[in-house]
């Protein structure tokens, strides 16, 4: 059984399952360098099935994971194109009007004349003139379906849909080898008609019970981030970022805005006290308080609600285990909270949660229908992800056409047949390295292959790297990937997390303290580990290992290889991008040292 998964809305992307197995996956941003990309995802399609060697007519089924109402997640690509401007914006001139006055608004007036990238694919601006009309959406998802037929050159009749939230759930569940029964909860800003659900799962079988408009933890984050200055469906992150830095102080001095927003009502998160309009209330209430006050009320706001609601459904639905995914499954330091409650029992938190892996979760709802339908085994049939090592990988053929016509010889000092133990030496010297080695990550982090890499012993790093090559805010920390045998060494895992992915955040011990002072959080000293293996990745093992035997210290430094507001790096091209655009040491292309002169 072949099956194509795709995502069209925010973080598009396209994943490709056989015999139950995800093969490959890659998401749009990484060809068309607009991060965070939408519309159809045409350049991750063609990259799965090459990669495969297929054609459109050896597929079985593509599952289209979908926004069912919402043409301006697709056709505009707002959240890839909008500054902030442009979001504050947005609240003024369309939903002020709309929902606090009632008025009509053409939303494609307003920005028809913005130099957006706009999809290609979709001729939906009918669709944007009159948007947030009910009658107006009806067919949106039809004509979407029918131009993926002419696409794809396939019957439309092999397109099913599958809903946003049954994607985030079949992903996060099927994602790992375990699959104990459980309940499975989805938090996000907007998915199909909701912010969230809570379903069980009992002998791999879903049973909805609880679906809620109103579970606007998401939402409630990302106005609080465009508050502060940032761009939201981007830079929540930063929100989390800073929030540890707040004094209890400032934080209990504004917490009293968001505390009685939304309250838990059995297995629903609903509104206690309905503002207006999040946005237009929040700007009110908080212009008085700091904004690192703020930032850390919005967090411990997050985390007790959340802690609360998890313990609400395990409460009612008698089940102990949690499967959590959704964008709001991204915000680690909650997940942490959860896993720290002895009262809740294994939670399972897949890497990248959010929009990214709808592609991957549809092709995992598509195959459990498959199996239903045949009486398959799903348990044995559907097969866990070992790895996110799904994308492309550079050819040696291409490094060497690429040094020749940029004349690399001659520009830089390079050498081939590179090895661990010299790539350990000079971490050990204080260079910083980037590695553009093997399959290319899939999601949010980079995970060694498409990584900017340097001792992690040294707090002095954090700001080498924020300020010299990544040119992003000052408080942003930077995450570990440890050595599995060294593990214990350095985080406390209560409940033994398998964090081989930097899905969740975890206290540090004092060794860590000592010898990754630039890889954990400096105000709270939490960290975002990638536990690493010799089966997951080799080769980057390897250099980790040699850099303990001269350090005394199984961990390095690991944040993504990209500059600031650009996607992670694809192939040779956009790795030298970054290595002649910043203060970078030394860039390995698999198996080539390039250093500057």
């Amino acid at each position: 059984m072949k099956i194509l998964g795709i995502h069209d809305g925010h973080e598009a992307s396209a994943a490709l399952l056989i015999d139950g197995k995800v093969v490959c996956a890659a998401q749009e941003e990484r060809f068309t360098k607009l991060k965070g990309d939408y519309g159809f995802p045409i350049n991750a399609v063609k990259f799965c099935l090459k990669n495969q060697n297929l054609k459109t007519s050896d597929l079985d089924e593509v599952a289209l994971g979908t926004f069912k109402f919402n043409p301006v997640l697709i056709k505009i690509k707002r959240n890839a194109n909008f500054d902030v401007a442009d979001w504050i914006e947005e609240q003024e001139k369309f939903w002020k009007p709309v929902l606090l006055y009632k008025k009509k608004i053409s939303y494609w007036n307003i920005f028809k004349n913005k130099k957006f990238k706009m999809d290609k694919i979709y001729n939906f601006k009918k669709y944007l003139k009159n948007y947030m009309s009910e009658k107006n959406n009806k067919n949106f998802l039809e004509e979407r379906i029918l131009k993926i037929s002419k696409i794809l050159k396939i019957n439309k009749k092999k397109i099913k849909v599958y809903l946003h939230e049954e994607c985030h759930k079949n992903y996060a569940y099927y994602f790992f080898p375990d699959r104990m029964d459980g309940i499975s909860i989805t938090s996000e800003s907007v998915g199909d008609y909701s912010s969230g659900s809570v379903s069980t799962v009992i002998k791999n079988r879903f049973k909805l019970k609880s679906y809620t408009k109103e579970n606007h933890l998401g939402h409630i984050y990302m106005y609080i981030t465009l508050l502060l200055g940032m761009r939201p469906c981007m830079h929540e992150y930063k929100v989390m970022g800073l929030a540890p830095y707040a004094s209890n102080y400032e934080i209990n001095k504004c917490f009293h805005v968001f505390d009685k927003i939304l309250k838990i009502k059995r297995l629903n998160i609903v509104y206690d006290k309905k503002p207006n309009d999040l946005y237009f209330s929040f700007k009110e209430s908080l212009k008085n308080y700091r904004f690192d006050g703020i930032a850390g009320a919005v967090q411990k706001f997050l985390e007790i609600k959340l802690e609360n609601w998890f313990l609400s459904c395990k409460k009612i639905l008698k089940l102990k285990n949690f499967y959590f995914s959704g964008g709001v499954a991204q915000n680690i330091k909650a997940a942490m909270i959860l896993l720290e409650n002895k009262k809740i029992g294994k939670i399972f938190v897949p890497p990248a949660a959010g929009d990214s892996t709808i592609s991957i979760g549809a092709c995992f709802h598509a195959v459990a229908n498959y199996c239903d339908k045949n009486k398959i085994n799903k348990k044995k049939y559907i097969k866990s992800i070992d790895n996110m090592y799904l994308g492309y990988r550079i050819k040696n053929q291409e490094i060497i056409n690429f040094f020749n016509k940029k004349n690399i010889l001659k520009k830089y000092n390079v050498k081939n047949k590179v090895t661990s133990k010299q790539i350990a030496v000079e971490l050990a010297k204080g260079k910083v390295i980037a590695r553009c080695s093997g399959n290319m990550e899939f999601g949010l982090r980079s995970l060694g292959n498409r990584s900017i890499l340097c001792d992690p012993r040294y707090y002095k790093n954090i700001d080498l790297i924020n300020r010299k090559i990544k040119k992003r805010d000052f408080w942003m920390p930077f995450t570990p990937t440890i050595l599995d045998v060294d593990e214990k060494k350095f985080i406390i895992n209560p409940k033994n997390f398998k964090s081989k992915f930097m899905s969740m955040a975890f206290r540090t011990t004092k060794f860590a303290h000592k010898n990754l002072q630039a890889a954990i959080h400096p105000a709270d000293f939490t960290a975002r580990p990638q536990i690493l293996s010799k089966k997951d990745n080799l080769e980057y093992y390897n250099i980790i290992n040699e850099f303990k035997k001269i350090t005394g210290v199984g961990a390095l430094l690991n944040t993504s290889l990209n500059l600031h507001g650009l996607p992670i790096v694809m192939n040779v091209k956009d790795a030298f991008n970054v290595f002649e655009n910043s203060e970078l040491d030394i860039l390995i292309l698999e198996n080539y040292i390039i250093k500057k002169n």
